[in-house]
């Protein structure tokens, strides 16, 4: 019984104090410059709110576990910019909101998968930008 417990255990290895330390500072710097320019006068306010929380995904992936394939830099920035594009392309194409969003973000999958660029927190970019 004991082992099957173990098997909820955390997978992921222990990390020095300073590391963590170092990603979470890393984080707040990277998501207040980002707050700084999505946040402002010249943006639409409820745009830049809804890019918050897919650049603070990001974040977890740039700043915790920045070794992951998911995390490189070819991965994160074209696989946001895939997925905006495809999010606003069906935005523009689609008028019912629930298949938008759904076609948004499969066809947004799909197109990451085939540039070899995925970045899971670019689905909930492509959803934002079916959503507006």
């Amino acid at each position: 019984m004991s082992r099957f417990l173990k098997a909820f255990g955390p997978a992921v290895a222990r990390t020095k104090p300073s590391e963590a330390l170092r990603a979470g500072a890393g984080a707040f710097l990277g998501l207040a410059l980002c707050g700084l320019f999505a946040l402002t006068s010249a943006i639409d306010l409820n745009l830049g709110l809804y890019l918050i929380a897919p650049f603070g995904a990001s974040s977890v992936l740039l700043f915790a576990v920045p070794n992951s394939p998911l995390a490189q830099p070819w991965s994160a920035i074209c696989g946001n910019t895939i997925a905006a594009l495809v999010g606003v392309a069906v935005c523009l194409l689609v008028g019912d909101p629930v298949l938008r969003i759904a076609l948004s973000v499969g066809l947004a999958i799909m197109a990451m998968i085939l540039c070899r660029a995925v970045h899971p927190p670019a689905g909930a970019v492509a959803m934002t930008a079916a959503m507006n």
